[in-house]
């Protein structure tokens, strides 16, 4: 019984050691992030609330929100900013909050998930930003290597 009691502690003892050290750190090194920021206007209004991400074409992306006036920063994750160099696709949505889903709706607000007696649901944003700069977007910058880097953008409403 003792040596059971003994090992019992030493498998313990391990545990708690094992969980008391740090956490792995991310290595973003080897990932060459670059500052990327810049200004969204909407006819020549600043666009505020405004998620702005860049998107490569492995589906890897980072993205930041605009101010009041229309400015943001990139973000690559919670700990770091930035983005990694390579062609990107622009997506600008009024709709879309930090944290959602993957896609970027087109759906008129009130639609989605709409149904009849759904009191206190939270109201969809409304999406001021024509599709052709979100969902469908046509917008594409190139993110070089090793400089920071500022990209406006002054789109038109339909």
């Amino acid at each position: 019984m003792k040596s059971f009691t003994f090992v019992l502690a030493g498998v313990l003892a391990a545990c708690v050691m094992t969980s008391c050290s740090t956490a792995p750190q991310a290595n973003y090194e080897h990932l060459g992030l670059v500052q990327v920021s810049g200004n969204v206007t909407l006819d020549s209004q600043p666009l505020a609330g405004a998620m702005v991400r860049f998107e490569a074409p492995d589906g890897q992306y980072s993205s930041g929100v605009t101010d009041s006036n229309g400015h943001y920063t990139l973000r690559f994750d919670s700990e770091k900013l930035g983005a990694t160099p390579g062609d990107k696709i622009v997506r600008i949505s009024t709709a879309a909050s930090p944290g959602e889903g993957e896609e970027l709706s087109e759906e008129p607000p009130g639609e989605e998930g709409e149904e009849d007696g759904m009191e206190g649901a939270s109201p969809k944003k409304e999406e001021r930003v024509p599709v052709q700069f979100n969902k469908n977007s046509d917008l594409k910058r190139t993110v070089k290597p090793g400089e920071n880097q500022t990209f406006d953008f002054d789109l038109k409403s339909n």
